[in-house]
């Protein structure tokens, strides 16, 4: 490890080309999308390892310059032949792919045999403490290709897939995991590889892949990003080091959990920066990301464990639901609410660190973690009007801070710019904490108008029945979440339930069957009257609510049709009804009935 991690420090690479810019990536389809170049038959001309620099033996895949111009499609089971120097990877300017290798066979091993594949631009090699004071520069332009890709479904009584003995450097992701739907993917293994001056080093939207025994350091915008919809994953026994080197994002961590769920994050080493610096550095971040492209990310992070961890130095620990609060375009409820629930913390050990654990969203646990010269051990941030049912056991003698107002994090109001955007008009008084804690419990500040500790469990009779507003006065249920269990509860009220900035509105709710809200749609300022749920434009998957004013708007009584998470309509059915006398049900197939009296 020491000997690549010389030879990365000295290259340089000038007038390095690698194609164009790429879209966004979690509606991409299967990779390959043109025609294959597989390497199997090639491999069989008795010629050794694979050796894909070769431009004589692989001359398919290279120009005249000696640029490459198509991707690998791994077909086989490979090792790398053996070289003693990173390999500098170059495109031709007519490279289309958006991966170097695709891995295009279940059960195979790509071994690199210690293989650097080097695709830094001579910006991305500087030392480290120069790369890091130029912060988003280097980041900004650079390789737009992917390492490895990976995308396959179950073949059954197949071996895992494997990726092993790799260095990745300069990548816009070293090693791409995307997803199939509901189809379940083939097991993939990730081990002993370095991911390093990559602008992500490990990117997955898919699932059912262990990624052990790697290291990441001195990536530009996290090490691991974990995105929409990725579950049952596993992160065992990884480094990591000084990987959010731009400052991208006022939430991106070494670990970005943007909702992922059903994950171990678990035996990892985050370790202390090897340079002094004023950046912030987060350890593991969770948030459910807003609505990128008009796109509601699936699902929020839930059901994750975070266990036996070491962290060493950084500003943040652990922060759970860190875009609470934001105020972006991006935010199709328009409501600045993130969600990140049901994830067990536990048994970490985290020393010389300003802020431990950090929690801004309901429902999550804390047990048995230990601080060592941490400044704030275990924060509570109520940022909108409410933070529940968090739950704290086995902290013995720590001390929990309790955040409500901008004041109480004025000291670290640069690193948590997104908490204070959409709540200023919010009184302390008007706020909630409340937690339960009956197993070693740790130091809390007395109980008070704004903080309670054990307070009685929600029944079914009041488990909707808000503190400020009251009981509901109206409620459905339906199926939005396919990954919760169970029916989701929709609720409307009669008083305003969201205050955004300076003014206050009437939203619609989600709630899981433990009462957890999960979602938001139909942010208005006009009380709705009444509320349906039902397939009315979807025929399958999660449902629609439709929605009708108790007021006029624009003398008007329209019927409104929303999908989970938008502000927006989908659709406006009845736009010139001025009947006030309008109501909404649905039959048994849950079809939308409309009456008129």
């Amino acid at each position: 490890m020491r000997i690549i991690n010389a030879l990365l420090a000295i290259i340089m690479i000038i007038g390095f080309s690698c194609g164009p810019a790429q879209k966004d990536e979690s509606k991409e389809k299967v990779e390959p999308t043109e025609e294959a170049f597989y390497i199997k038959a090639i491999l069989q001309d008795g010629n050794g390892d694979f050796d894909p620099w070769n431009t004589s033996r692989w001359s398919d895949w290279y120009n005249e310059k000696g640029e490459l111009i198509r991707q690998f499609d791994v077909d086989t089971s490979v090792k790398f032949k053996s070289r003693d120097e990173p390999w500098l990877v170059k495109f031709s300017d007519q490279y289309t792919n958006k991966s170097f290798f695709i891995i295009s066979k279940q059960g195979i091993v790509m071994d690199g045999n210690g293989l650097v594949l080097d695709a830094r631009t001579e910006t991305q090699s500087l030392p480290l403490e120069e790369l890091s004071a130029l912060k988003k520069v280097p980041w900004q332009g650079g390789c737009e290709i992917r390492g490895i890709f990976y995308n396959l479904p179950q073949v059954k009584e197949t071996q895992d897939t494997q990726i092993i003995n790799f260095t990745f450097a300069g990548w816009k992701r070293g090693v791409k995991i995307n997803g199939i739907g509901d189809v379940e993917q083939h097991r993939l293994v990730v081990e002993n590889c370095v991911f390093t001056r990559n602008r992500v080093g490990f990117y997955t939207n898919g699932y059912n892949t262990l990624l052990k025994n790697c290291q990441f350091f001195e990536n530009g915008y996290g090490a691991i990003y974990s995105g929409s919809r990725s579950r049952r994953n596993q992160f065992i026994g990884n480094t990591f080091r000084d990987n959010t080197l731009s400052q991208n994002q006022h939430s991106y961590g070494d670990f970005i959990g943007d909702t992922f769920f059903d994950s171990e994050i678990s035996n990892n080493e985050f370790s202390k920066s090897h340079i002094k610096s004023d950046q912030r550095r987060i350890g593991i971040s969770m948030f459910r990301n807003m609505g990128e492209s008009n796109n509601l990310r699936e699902q929020m992070p839930h059901n994750n464990i975070i266990r036996n961890n070491h962290f060493d130095g950084y500003s943040v620990a652990i922060h759970i639901g860190s875009r609470m609060g934001r105020d972006t375009r991006n935010d199709i409820t328009d409501e600045g609410r993130d969600y990140a629930f049901y994830n067990l913390i536990e048994s970490n050990t985290i020393e010389n660190t300003t802020i431990g654990i950090k929690i801004n969203t309901d429902g999550n646990t804390i047990s048995n973690n230990t601080f060592s010269n941490v400044k704030e051990e275990i924060v509570l941030q109520c940022v909108f009007f409410d933070l529940n049912n968090t739950t704290i056991n086995n902290q013995q003698n720590d001390k929990v801070k309790l955040w409500y107002v901008t004041e109480d994090y004025a000291a670290y109001a640069d690193w948590f710019r997104f908490q204070d955007d959409l709540n200023g008009s919010i009184k302390k008084e008007e706020k909630l904490i409340t937690v339960y804690s009956q197993e070693e419990s740790p130091i809390f500040p007395q109980p008070s108008d704004n903080f309670k500790i054990n307070p009685p469990k929600a029944n079914a009779e009041n488990l909707l029945v808000d503190r400020r507003v009251g009981a509901p006065m109206d409620t459905d249920k339906g199926e939005f979440s396919l990954d919760l269990p169970g029916e989701e509860t929709v609720a409307i009220w009669d008083k305003p339930i969201s205050r955004i900035g300076e003014k206050d509105y009437y939203s619609i709710l989600f709630f899981d069957d433990k009462g957890t809200e999960i979602n938001r749609c139909g942010r208005s300022e006009v009380k709705w009257k009444q509320i349906a749920v039902g397939y009315f434009i979807n025929k399958k998957g999660e449902m629609e609510v439709a929605a009708i004013p108790a007021d006029p708007i624009e003398g008007k009584y329209p019927v409104y049709i929303f999908d989970r998470g938008f502000k927006v309509p989908k659709e406006i059915r009845y736009e010139d009804n001025e009947n006030p006398n309008i109501t909404i049900s649905t039959d048994k197939k849950h079809t939308l009935l409309v009456s008129f009296q």
